[in-house]
């Protein structure tokens, strides 16, 4: 299990702790780009355009992961890192729990402690997706929730 802790109280940046290392995560203030820094690598979010759904994941300057929401309305992103494809998505209609999906099988669980917090899980069910994936997976969740915070306000 990777735990998501946020840095601060009403902070949206995360720090993951696992067994297969520590990321922190970091959201630019007023957009939906920021940095992942897995094991003291470095990695920038970049976001497509303001309405486009599509991030980038890029380490100097090159694309190493890529996420495409599916449409407007869902809550759903197909997600290429390492070579492979992944499907990210709610688990239900209104839960807060999202699972990433390869060849329809889970490979990981995205989950939040309890209702009232930002802090989470993942719950990895194979041992083959690194860190950085499982870490940009969670930022796309974290946009999801994170909307649905200000929305609600």
């Amino acid at each position: 299990m990777i735990r998501c802790l946020p840095v601060a109280l009403c902070s949206w940046d995360y720090t993951l702790e696992g067994p297969s290392g520590i990321a922190s995560l970091q959201f630019d203030w007023m957009t939906e780009q920021g940095s992942i820094d897995a094991d003291g690598v470095e990695f920038e979010i970049r976001k497509h355009g303001y309405t486009s759904g599509r991030w980038t994941l890029e380490f100097e300057g090159e694309e190493t992961a890529s996420a495409q929401k599916t449409s407007v309305f869902s809550r759903t992103f197909d997600l290429r890192a390492g070579g492979e494809s992944f499907v990210l998505q709610a688990r239900s209609a209104l839960g807060r729990t999202f699972q990433m999906l390869r060849g329809g099988r889970v490979v990981a669980t995205f989950a939040p402690d309890h209702p009232f917090t930002r802090r989470a899980r993942i719950e990895p069910t194979v041992d083959d997706v690194n860190l950085v994936t499982l870490a940009f997976a969670f930022w796309l969740v974290a946009v999801v929730w994170r909307r649905a915070a200000r929305n609600s306000s």
